[in-house]
């Protein structure tokens, strides 16, 4: 169950590597808390409630951002990236005991917010260039766009690089990821394995 929480960004197959740093910020909070007295067992036995709500989300992302039927339209499309990120969001809120969920909460919803203002999250070529990231999204990209002039709020967009990854993040990715490190962390150098 915990290794779902790693795939918490809305990262379709079509821009490659949005959930490397997800994965890595986790597993390394996971090997320096271990290091440091913790344990693996301690942060398997997170228990979470309402996984349901994760599950959906994540399982409607995965389908409809890798698979494009002719019969769903764009509109559609981000109808779906847009609730299915916001029932991980709820399952995060309903999780707000947990140390770091409330940053991922505000990570996603910025995330949100800039895909919903746009229809697509825009991500700077010029971040890409710097961050010599595989490619810029293209035109026939529903789940990326390319930043321009009249792009909404296009500082919380992908604008952040991260060269030594070839990673383009957003605010919200950072405090996403932040949130991540911190849950992992914490969860594995608890002394119960409920967490608390």
């Amino acid at each position: 169950m915990f290794r779902a929480i790693l795939l918490l960004h809305p990262a379709p197959a079509s821009y490659a590597g949005d959930v490397l740093p997800l994965v890595i910020i986790g597993v390394g909070a996971a090997l320096v808390a271990r290091a440091r007295g913790g344990s693996f067992e301690a942060l398997a036995a997170t228990e979470f409630r309402v996984v349901g709500l994760l599950a959906g989300g994540l399982a409607l992302q995965v389908v409809f951002t890798s698979w494009h039927p002719e019969w769903i339209s764009d509109r559609m499309t981000l109808a779906i990236i847009v609730w299915s990120n916001a029932a991980v969001i709820l399952f995060i809120v309903l999780n707000r005991r947990f140390p770091g969920t409330m940053l991922m909460a505000a990570g996603l919803a910025l995330n949100i917010l800039v895909i919903a203002a746009n229809g697509a999250m825009p991500v700077s070529e010029r971040a890409v260039e710097v961050a010599k990231a595989p490619r810029a999204p293209n035109e026939a990209s529903i789940e990326h766009e390319i930043l321009g002039p009249h792009t909404v709020l296009g500082w919380l967009g992908d604008v952040v690089p991260i060269p030594r990854g070839r990673e383009v993040l957003s605010i919200g990715d950072l405090l996403l990821i932040a949130g991540i490190g911190r849950l992992v962390y914490v969860q594995t150098r608890a002394r119960t394995p409920s967490g608390w």
